[in-house]
């Protein structure tokens, strides 16, 4: 694990005003370093490291990550940031109603050429890209 990945969940949960914990930490790591596939998983690892962790407290997590981007759930629980592009991606609508997906690194590519173009970056390279969930 690399600690980014780590840092950059925790800001999304605090940025979000959630609390940040020993257990929730220690979930986070499991969660980046193994492959769940359901909460029970999750709970099982966890309560290995840490005996008094509560089966509520790992499906809290697991909804918090949810609530702030940063956990799809698939075949396998998988945080999504920076490092593990693979479960973000966009869909763009065009005018005749057809739609374009696509993947993080074509997005970031033209994020970067649009931003170059107007001058916006001053010639420096985008390093990441984060979505975050606007308030209406």
């Amino acid at each position: 694990m690399e600690i980014e990945n780590k840092d950059l969940v925790v800001e999304r949960l605090k940025s979000q005003g959630f609390r940040i914990t020993r257990q929730r930490k220690l979930l986070i790591d499991i969660i980046l370093s193994e492959n769940c596939s359901c909460c029970k998983e999750v709970y099982i690892l966890a309560s290995k490291k840490e005996p008094g962790i509560g089966m509520a407290t790992v499906y809290r997590t697991v909804d918090a990550l949810e609530k702030v981007g940063a956990l799809k759930r698939r075949t396998a629980y998988q945080l999504c940031d920076q490092k593990n592009k693979m479960c973000q991606s966009w869909l763009v609508e065009l005018d005749d109603s057809s739609t374009v997906k696509l993947d993080y690194a074509s997005m970031k590519k033209i994020i970067e050429n649009g931003m170059l173009n107007y001058g916006i970056t001053k010639g420096k390279k985008v390093k990441g890209i984060m979505l975050i969930q606007a308030e209406e």
